[in-house]
């Protein structure tokens, strides 16, 4: 039988209750449907006995502008992920479920990179997204479409 080589992103381990995922990616905003993204993503993470990321992009703090060019947004990592009420209530949800979060809060105006960027650097075999639909638009996901069609690991969408 040829075995076909997987991703270290993609490669999973048995656990007690079938394949177990290494790491899992919850990106998370300040909205109710938020919070249920990340009560699915720990539940998840807590089945699977994976690490956790939780991501919280905020909008942009610092805005480069060139001479001739566009004003454009400089992504950051915020030094104080605590910062952010959002990210608090994660660790505590996480911690009650006997879980470690390693928590990042972003700022910057492209979200859909932000999460790809993070799933890449943290070697994330899921990504957990909530699917919202902004005001006026006819997308029905919201900002996780990008991360849908480019993400190379399984994306799991949280109903809003």
């Amino acid at each position: 039988m040829l075995e076909t080589p997987q991703h270290p992103a993609t490669r999973e381990t048995e656990g007690p209750h079938g394949p177990r995922a290494t790491h899992v990616l919850i990106a998370v905003d300040e909205t109710p449907a938020g919070r249920r993204t990340l009560l699915s993503g720990l539940a998840q993470a807590a089945a699977q006995g994976a690490d956790v990321t939780v991501l919280h992009v905020v909008p942009p703090r610092r805005w480069r502008i060139g001479r001739l060019g566009p004003t454009r947004a400089v992504p950051m990592h915020v030094s104080d992920p605590l910062a952010s009420p959002v990210l608090r209530d994660a660790q505590r949800l996480a911690n009650d479920r006997g879980l470690s979060p390693r928590l990042e809060l972003v700022a910057a105006d492209d979200v859909d990179a932000v999460i790809l960027g993070v799933a890449r650097r943290v070697d994330a075999a899921t990504i957990v997204v909530g699917a919202s639909r902004p005001e006026g638009l006819a997308s029905p996901l919201g900002v996780c479409q990008g991360v849908l069609r480019r993400a190379p690991v399984p994306v799991f969408v949280v109903p809003a």
